[in-house]
């Protein structure tokens, strides 16, 4: 099964990074990265650097660590901003750092490193809380100065940023589970089996549900007040990273290539599954105007919500990272090659590209 195939030979590429001490130049060719955008840059967390990159040229504002690589870092998780003018970025590197950037320089502003595991999955801010989900299957509490708070164990390894209704987080794990964790007691408050390992979030609405996708080749919708599973979708693929909410529709990629469009209502497919030209592993990027993916294959799409292509683009390399909207523009990651950030005006062509120097 390809699903299969993309995930060991991911995992394998993940292992021999943290085992191997990678150099920079090919952990930056070779890693999946982490992006998101503020109104002036990009931040990309990509092998041993994370870059801040101008989204008006697309040129390096600065790179952390700012001289020579360290190779006791690995960065993979999406960068966070947060309220207060912080960028947290986590490392799946020996290393174990959990570090807040400043976003004007890249200078360090602190830096946690009592984890047990590695951080694959961006934490989540609370009222002024940090909560991080870390590999060793525990959510670790920071104030946002870095001041660690506690750590409670939840089960299983976490992958992926907790979802929040205000009140309780709901974390998926590796073990099969989505778990609602209550901050305030610390507690585990309840827990379902979905049906396979979840590496990617779920997706959470207005009324409470929540909506996973699994390796259990499926695609679950959850009442979080009552604890029942409202409807369970199966599909050809394995789902890596988690679904995303449009009003009624829930749009999600498997491995072995499909393209969903989900009524939230029952679970039924609004129209026949898309097939683009390879597996979708990030997340899609839902816009004012159609849904954007990217495959394996290094093509971008843009879906409308009637399920029509409204253009493609050959980004190049393989595209594993969900996409990010910055402003009139659309960001991809591409890995396998030199050029690790390009941006796309909303008619699908390259406005620029982002080549770091060695």
């Amino acid at each position: 099964m390809k699903s299969k195939t993309i995930f060991v030979l991911m995992m394998a590429l993940l292992l021999s990074f943290l085992l191997s001490g990678c150099s920079a130049s090919a952990m930056r060719t070779n890693s999946w990265s982490g992006l998101n955008a503020d109104a002036d840059n990009a931040y990309l967390a990509n092998g041993s650097f994370v870059y801040a990159v101008s989204l008006k040229n697309g040129t390096q504002v600065w790179r952390y660590p700012a001289d020579k690589a360290d190779t006791k870092e690995a960065y993979f998780a999406n960068p966070v901003l947060t309220d207060d003018g912080q960028v947290l970025v986590a490392s799946a590197g020996t290393g174990h750092s959990l570090a807040s950037l400043n976003p004007a320089n890249g200078n360090m502003n602190w830096i946690f490193t009592d984890a047990k595991g590695v951080w694959l999955g961006s934490p989540i801010v609370l009222d002024e809380i940090i909560y991080a989900p870390n590999t060793d299957g525990k959510i670790y509490a920071l104030d946002l100065n870095g001041a660690f708070l506690w750590a409670k164990a939840i089960g299983g390894a976490l992958w992926s940023q907790p979802v929040s209704d205000g009140e309780l987080l709901y974390v998926t794990s590796l073990d099969h589970h989505v778990y609602a964790f209550s901050p305030r007691t610390k507690e585990v408050l309840w827990d379902l089996d979905l049906y396979g390992a979840t590496p990617g979030a779920a997706a959470l609405d207005a009324d409470g549900n929540l909506y996973v996708g699994s390796f259990g080749a499926s695609v679950t919708a959850v009442n979080a007040g009552t604890q029942k599973i409202l409807w369970n979708s199966p599909i050809e693929g394995w789902v890596w990273d988690a679904p995303v909410l449009d009003g009624e529709t829930l749009y999600v990629g498997d491995l072995e290539g499909n393209f969903h469009a989900f009524n939230t209502a029952d679970g039924s497919e609004k129209w026949t599954a898309i097939k683009p030209n390879g597996p979708i592993t990030g997340s899609p990027l839902v816009m004012d105007d159609f849904i954007v993916i990217g495959t394996e294959s290094g093509t971008a799409y843009a879906i409308d919500r009637e399920g029509a292509i409204v253009w493609n683009y050959p980004v190049g390399g393989r595209l594993y990272t969900a996409p990010a909207q910055a402003g009139d523009m659309i960001l991809f990651s591409p890995m396998e090659t030199d050029t690790i950030l390009v941006a796309l005006d909303l008619d699908g062509r390259q406005v620029w590209q982002f080549t770091p120097s060695e």
